[in-house]
C-alpha cells in the first residue's frame, strides 16, 4: 500500500558508493543488538535502545532533525523500498554498521512496478481502497509465489539483510478472492521459507490475527498503528518470543505530512502505550518521506 517516489541520489546521502553490494559483516555495539542469533541469516532480538527507521518514500537521509531533536543519523536498522533502493546504498549503509530491511508488496500487485507484468489478469482482485494503482492479488496463485520468490532472490542480489511482505492480510479486507486467515498463514510461511533459503530474515507485516501462528516462523514483526487501532497486546508473543516489533504510528492523520513534531501528550499516547511494551516505537508521516521521531 505504498507508492513509492524516487529517491535521492547516493552522493546526497552522504554515502560513498561501494564496489560491491555484498552484505557485509560489521560489528556493533551491545546496546543496538544487531548481533544474529543465528549464522545463516540475521535473526534480531528485542532491544528498546534500538532506533530503526520506515523512510520508503525518501530512503536513507540523515540531515534531516525534528524539532524535538530526533534524527536519522541515529538509526541502526533501515526499511527501504527493495525496488528504489541501489545495492550501492545498501552496501554503504551496512558498511557503517546498519541493517537493512526491503520491503515489497506481497499481497498486492503495483502498476508501477518493473515486474507488474509478470502477474496473470486471473491473479488481479479487487482494487485496494485509498492506494490508487493496487489491486489485491491471489496469493494462492502458484505464478504469485513464483513472482514473488524471483522478488526475494533481488533482495538477495541486492544484499538486503531481511524483507518486509507486505499486505499478506487480504483476508481481513475484499480481495475479491475467498481468502482465509489460513491461506495467509500458508502464504507468510511460503515467503519465510524462500527467504531463510536465500540468507535473508522475514517478518510479518500487520495481520495480527495470524501472529500466534506465524510467530514461530517469521524473525521479526512490521506493525503499523496498533496503537490507534488498539491491537498491541496482540504482538507480545514477538517479544516473548525474543524476536522484535518494528514499530510505526502515524498520529498526524492521513493527509498531514510535515516537518513539526507531535504534542507531548500525543507521543506520550503512542511511546507509552502498555500494550507496546519493548516495541522498537517510531513516529512517522503517513507517506513514510524523512521526518521522524523517535520515542
Amino acid at each position: 500500500m505504498f507508492t513509492p517516489t524516487p529517491l535521492l541520489p547516493l552522493i546526497l546521502l552522504g554515502l560513498t558508493p561501494l564496489t560491491s553490494g555484498a552484505p557485509t559483516t560489521a560489528s556493533s555495539s551491545d546496546d543496538c543488538d544487531l548481533s544474529p542469533r543465528a549464522a545463516t541469516y540475521w535473526q534480531p532480538k528485542p532491544n528498546s535502545t534500538l532506533r530503526w527507521d520506515y523512510s520508503l518514500a525518501q530512503g536513507p537521509t540523515t540531515g534531516f532533525k525534528a524539532s524535538d531533536g530526533s534524527s536519522s543519523s541515529t538509526v541502526d536498522v533501515w526499511g527501504l523500498d527493495l525496488f528504489d533502493t541501489s545495492k550501492e546504498t545498501i552496501a554503504a549503509l551496512q558498511k557503517q554498521g546498519k541493517k537493512v530491511v526491503c520491503y515489497f508488496s506481497a499481497g498486492s500487485y503495483e502498476e508501477w512496478r518493473s515486474d507488474a507484468s509478470s502477474f496473470p489478469k486471473s491473479t488481479l482482485g479487487n482494487n485496494l481502497s485509498g492506494w490508487a494503482g493496487e489491486r489485491w492479488l491471489d496469493v494462492r496463485a502458484s505464478s504469485v509465489r513464483s513472482i514473488m520468490t524471483k522478488r526475494i532472490a533481488l533482495a538477495a542480489s541486492k544484499g538486503c539483510n531481511a524483507v518486509d511482505p507486505d499486505n499478506v492480510d487480504g483476508y481481513n479486507n475484499k480481495p475479491g478472492f475467498p481468502l482465509t486467515q489460513t491461506d495467509a498463514v500458508n502464504y507468510v510461511t511460503f515467503l519465510a521459507d524462500q527467504a531463510h533459503a536465500k540468507g535473508l530474515a522475514s517478518g510479518l507485516k500487520n495481520g495480527a490475527e495470524i501472529v500466534s501462528r506465524v510467530v514461530g516462523k517469521v524473525d521479526y514483526a512490521v506493525n503499523e498503528q496498533c496503537v490507534e487501532y488498539g491491537e498491541c497486546a496482540s504482538w507480545q508473543p514477538f517479544i516473548k518470543a525474543g524476536k522484535p516489533v518494528f514499530h510505526v504510528e502515524y498520529p498526524k492523520g492521513d493527509d498531514v505530512n510535515n516537518n513539526k513534531a507531535v504534542s507531548a501528550a500525543t507521543k506520550k499516547k503512542v511511546c507509552q502505550n502498555a500494550g507496546a511494551k519493548g516495541f522498537n516505537t517510531i513516529i512517522k508521516n503517513m507517506n513514510l518521506d524523512g521526518w521522524i521521531q523517535f520515542c
